[in-house]
């Protein structure tokens, strides 16, 4: 049993990764036996390894053909955006109260950090600005210090990369993700006492402007 979930883990590992680093295409149907051999491995575990990151909502299993990346449904979306925001909603309340400790001072830098690069890549290639923005998310996750909120925050990172890509290419939206982003950080600097609402609601802000982006501009959902 052992061996046979050491199978199953490096089928799931393999997969995932090759899913978060683009290398499988949407609409592309996928063969279990090819990915199998490719592993070289049999199709149990890889089949078994199909169905967790279906339950992910990562893939989606065709009875007798394969499997293909899952296509964001407008429930994933609206479930995307809200857990991020009740995730991070918080996580941002918490730097807040304790950005003039001498952690809270060391985040607010690092993310300050994070912004200038964003600057400097605004007219990158579309992966490397949606990289430094999932890191300044990541730092305000980690400085909570839940492991919960962590494990669930990387679980959510393909469909939150799949909705920050395609709205960056709206029309100056990435100038705008940016400016949503300085402004998180000012409310954090800018919080007085029990006075959150404010660095709240300006987290709040950047997750419904990506989520209304890719909500209007694909007219399938």
């Amino acid at each position: 049993m052992a061996g046979y979930t050491l199978l199953q883990e490096e089928a799931y590992t393999h997969i995932k990764e090759q899913i978060l680093s683009g290398a499988l295409r949407e609409e592309q149907i996928y063969s279990e036996t090819k990915i199998a051999a490719m592993i070289g491995i049999s199709r149990t575990p890889v089949k078994d390894a199909l169905v967790r990151l279906s339950q992910e909502r990562l893939v989606d299993i065709l009875p007798s053909r394969g499997f293909r990346l899952h296509r964001m449904s407008e429930a994933d979306i609206w479930d995307t955006y809200q857990v991020r925001t009740a995730v991070e909603g918080f996580c941002v309340v918490h730097l807040a109260h304790r950005k003039d400790t001498p952690e809270g001072r060391a985040a607010i830098a690092e993310l300050e950090e994070s912004i200038a690069r964003m600057k400097a890549l605004a007219e990158a290639p579309i992966e490397e600005l949606w990289q430094e923005d999932l890191s300044f998310h990541r730092r305000l996750v980690v400085f909570s210090g839940n492991r919960e909120f962590a494990q669930l925050f990387e679980s959510c990172n393909h469909r939150m990369s799949v909705i920050a890509k395609q709205s960056f290419q709206s029309p100056n939206r990435r100038q705008a993700a940016i400016a949503e982003h300085q402004a998180i950080l000012d409310a954090v600097r800018a919080c007085s006492g029990r006075d959150d609402l404010t660095a709240y609601g300006a987290l709040r802000t950047h997750m419904e402007a990506s989520r209304d982006i890719v909500l209007r501009e694909d007219p399938s959902r």
